[in-house]
């Protein structure tokens, strides 16, 4: 009983590896290096996008610290301001890396038929 279900087990993997090595191999060159243009471009924009949140938070906290000092009010307030700028850029690139998502998914969707 226990040897027949490892053998199971280890059956479903190899046919489970068969089928996906069987994918990989139908999927061109082109596609492949198409594809892996977008995964680049996309680990690019993720960077830039986490650092101007890195940036928001930065300023936010900056923001906070000279909020309640009344000489520095004016200051707070524009690094309040310059947090948001950050944070809508982050945004504006976060619908970049969606839209190459997208073109990748496309990308895979088209390589399986």
């Amino acid at each position: 009983m226990r040897i027949s279900r490892y053998f199971l087990i280890t059956m479903a993997f190899f046919l489970l590896l068969s089928g996906v090595w069987s994918l990989r191999a139908e999927i061109s060159p082109k596609t492949v290096s198409q594809i892996q243009e977008v995964d680049d471009q996309i680990g690019q924009l993720d960077d830039v996008k986490r650092g101007y949140e890195a940036r928001a938070l930065r300023h936010e906290n900056q923001g906070e610290d000279l909020q309640f000092r009344q000489r520095d009010y004016l200051e707070a307030r524009r690094h309040f301001e310059l947090a948001e700028e950050n944070r809508e850029k982050a945004r504006s690139v976060e619908k970049q890396i969606n839209v190459l998502k997208q073109k990748k998914e496309k990308l895979l969707v088209e390589a399986g038929n």
